[in-house]
């Protein structure tokens, strides 16, 4: 009795977590899947903090915007430019107000990533444009301010309507500010990461717009990335030899900084659900065997009345797949239990996916016969007269 309910509780056991190694399996190799929105081949950034105590606002966009053609003139260099932040790991965001919309006194203001790029930023990222310009090198401090947005931006802000020639400022209503002209519209980009939708995205131009001491450098190579690294350092030093290059890493490196968490969830929950099946296995091996050898005599007289040895290692293995048929029933439960926790971690595929739960239930009970295999064929291969002359 002990030992079925002690091989019903590590198969259920084995099998929870079976499935929920299953799931962040499944669903990491859906998210690997994912269209960015840009393309990420051969592209590096690095960020750069130019110090207060020797920049003010007007040198800072200089630097930059002379940096960017600096390194866009190196060999080896396709296109280069900089921004202050980008996909898949945007986090600044404003409100803004469209002109002509007229917004009640506790209406929501609409919301997006404020993203200011220089012109290349676009090319270097490999986003298309769908509608309108980017932004360009007319752009700048004194003429009309422009941005582009993205496409989820055009739907939700413009609905039915073309966005081009929009304007709108940051800010509410109240708080007034320089209208800025929508001139271009862009392909979305997963903005927030690979496991989330696009979100509303404003780009505006480094030209125009201060946008604080930080800035990223992109730069899309023509090969191998790093290698232009001594290049861009030279060029940095030759602008100020004490301005640090940090946070050096390719477009691929970020993307897959993204998914860290869910590939860090999904080894561990897989290496603990590898080692529940390997005691489970082991478990139903020692049980078994076990059995057999209290069972000698038993055996030995099926044998003696004619018992086939195919027809022992049946009866073995049909008993050693009770607790494990048993504790499969117990897993599943425990394994839509887990779903809310899982579901968080999920993507593209829901916590109660039938091919998994199906695939991994099989899989156990294959394991299960291999494992009780053995002490059958042992079982069947006893000698009747010796089994039953036992004690």
């Amino acid at each position: 009795m002990l030992s079925i309910l002690g091989g019903t509780a590590g198969a259920a056991v084995a099998l929870a977590l079976l499935i929920a190694s299953g799931l962040l399996v499944n669903s990491f190799l859906r998210l690997q899947q994912v269209d960015p929105g840009f393309d990420a081949e051969n592209a590096l950034t690095m960020r750069l903090t130019l110090p207060w105590e020797e920049y003010d606002m007007e040198s800072i966009m200089a630097f930059f915007q002379d940096l960017e053609e600096r390194v866009e003139g190196l060999p080896g260099v396709t296109s280069a430019a900089v921004a202050n932040q980008f996909p898949p790991t945007a986090f600044l965001n404003s409100q803004f107000t469209v002109d002509g919309e007229v917004y009640g006194e506790d209406a929501m203001l609409p919301n997006a990533f404020l993203t200011l790029v220089s012109p290349g930023y676009f090319e270097s990222m490999g986003i298309p444009v769908v509608a309108g310009r980017t932004l360009n090198a007319g752009d700048r401090m004194g003429s009309v301010e422009v941005a582009v947005i993205n496409e989820v931006a055009a739907r939700r802000f413009f609905p039915g309507a073309d966005p081009i020639g929009r304007r709108f400022h940051i800010g509410g209503p109240e708080e007034g500010g320089d209208w800025i002209e929508v001139v271009g519209v862009v392909e979305d980009s997963r903005n927030r990461g690979l496991d989330a939708l696009p979100q509303p995205e404003i780009f505006g131009s480094t030209h125009q717009v201060p946008g604080g001491n930080q800035f990223f450098l992109i730069v899309k190579a023509g090969s191998e990335p790093r290698s232009l690294l001594p290049a861009i350092q030279r060029t940095v030093a030759a602008m100020d030899p004490d301005q640090p290059i940090y946070a050096i890493r390719t477009l691929d490196e970020a993307i897959s900084a993204s998914m860290a968490p869910k590939r860090i969830a999904t080894l561990a929950l897989t290496f603990f659900a590898a080692f529940a099946l390997l005691l489970a296995s082991v478990g139903i091996y020692s049980v078994v065997a076990f059995g057999v050898t209290e069972r000698t005599r038993e055996i030995g007289l099926r044998m003696a009345l004619g018992a086939q040895g195919g027809a022992v290692r049946s009866l073995v293995i049909r008993q050693a797949l009770t607790p494990v048929l048993l504790g499969a029933v117990v897993g599943v439960g425990l394994a839509f239990a887990l779903q809310g926790f899982l579901q968080s971690l999920l993507f593209g595929i829901t916590g109660h996916d039938p091919l998994t739960f199906m695939a991994v239930t099989g899989a156990l009970v294959v394991v299960a016969i291999l494992a009780s295999y053995l002490p059958a064929r042992r079982a069947s291969q006893l000698d009747p007269v010796e089994a039953l002359a036992r004690d």
